[in-house]
């Protein structure tokens, strides 16, 4: 009785058998070849046909080489224009740089570079200063014959070495003073306007204590000028203990210790957008939460559902934390 189903005999998943013909062993043609490739690496076929490529491959190498041009070796690799000797090598880079400059010179009227033709620099026979050895430099004004003993003397200019002796019937005693360089760094401490924190800076231009803080303060310049604003200096930390921590849009809390992008993160908002033709200065922000400072957009204030909004979403989350 001829069965329904057979089961691969590589992969062991069962398929449907035609109505007539032989029984197949296998699912598919894949599974075929799969099986036929198994076998031929166990048997060796696999390997000994690689070998049988691999002589053929040589031997017509061999039977097409050709010789170098330089020293005459046999060459089995058809892309090679000489054997890879090192003599062989320098001998075709030369004829390559050569026609190279000979084209050069056709099309432009000159070398391309004429390092060769350019004399050596001129040599000065000096007596070094601090170890008195002769020695060959190429500027006129060297005093020294390395760069090793530039640097002892320049080094041993900043101390001064004063030495004392006792009388002879006393052991001698070397007192040794040293004088060091005066400091030329000045140290200032500023409060940062952005985070109202203290930093110490030895540039009395710094104004902010961070590069963080020095963005933020550059950003809101910069938005005011694209718009042809009037710009005062605003100091975010006193505008911020001015509104008392509390949202300006939507009398809420704002969280000290969070930054944008967090809902409650303290923003600075204007109370006449920029757009509209507001200013940045201390009069014309306030504080405001992140959210609801999104929110409003450039408009002059929100309506009474939006603030309801903005209450309920920011009500019973909202705290004044300790300073």
């Amino acid at each position: 009785m001829r069965p329904k189903t057979t089961t691969c005999c590589h992969c062991g998943s069962e398929s449907d058998v035609a109505g007539d013909g032989p029984i197949p062993k296998y699912c598919s043609a894949s599974c075929r070849r799969s099986a036929s490739y198994q076998r031929s690496r166990q048997d060796g076929r696999y390997a000994k046909s690689l070998a049988v490529d691999r002589q053929r491959r040589e031997q017509e190498r061999v039977d097409n080489a050709r010789p170098c041009p330089y020293c005459g070796s046999p060459m089995t690799n058809l892309r090679r224009v000489q054997c890879g000797t090192p003599e062989c090598k320098r001998q075709y880079v030369n004829e390559r740089q050569r026609e190279y400059q000979r084209r050069y010179k056709e099309k432009h009227g000159y070398f391309q570079s004429r390092l060769y033709d350019r004399g050596k620099k001129r040599q000065y026979t000096i007596t070094c200063e601090r170890c008195d050895r002769q020695a060959v430099v190429t500027k006129s004004g060297s005093r020294y014959c390395s760069h090793a003993c530039w640097y002892e003397v320049s080094h041993a200019r900043h101390a001064q070495v004063e030495v004392s002796w006792k009388p002879l019937l006393a052991t001698p005693r070397v007192t040794q003073v040293v004088t060091l360089r005066p400091l030329r760094r000045r140290w200032f401490s500023a409060c940062c306007p952005m985070c109202s924190a203290w930093f110490v800076t030895d540039n009395p231009r710094d104004q902010n204590c961070s590069p963080r803080c020095g963005r933020r303060a550059a950003k809101d310049k910069r938005r005011a000028l694209e718009r042809n604003a009037f710009v005062a200096p605003v100091n975010r930390a006193e505008v911020y203990e001015r509104d008392q921590w509390t949202c300006q849009l939507c009398g809420e809390a704002v969280l000290r210790d969070k930054v944008v992008p967090h809902p409650q993160a303290p923003t600075l908002d204007h109370v006449v957008p920029l757009a509209r033709g507001g200013t940045h200065e201390p009069a014309n922000v306030q504080l405001a939460h992140y959210l609801c400072n999104s929110i409003k957009t450039d408009r002059f204030q929100l309506d009474e559902k939006t603030v309801e909004d903005l209450r309920l979403r920011n009500g019973h989350r909202g705290h004044i934390p300790s300073p």
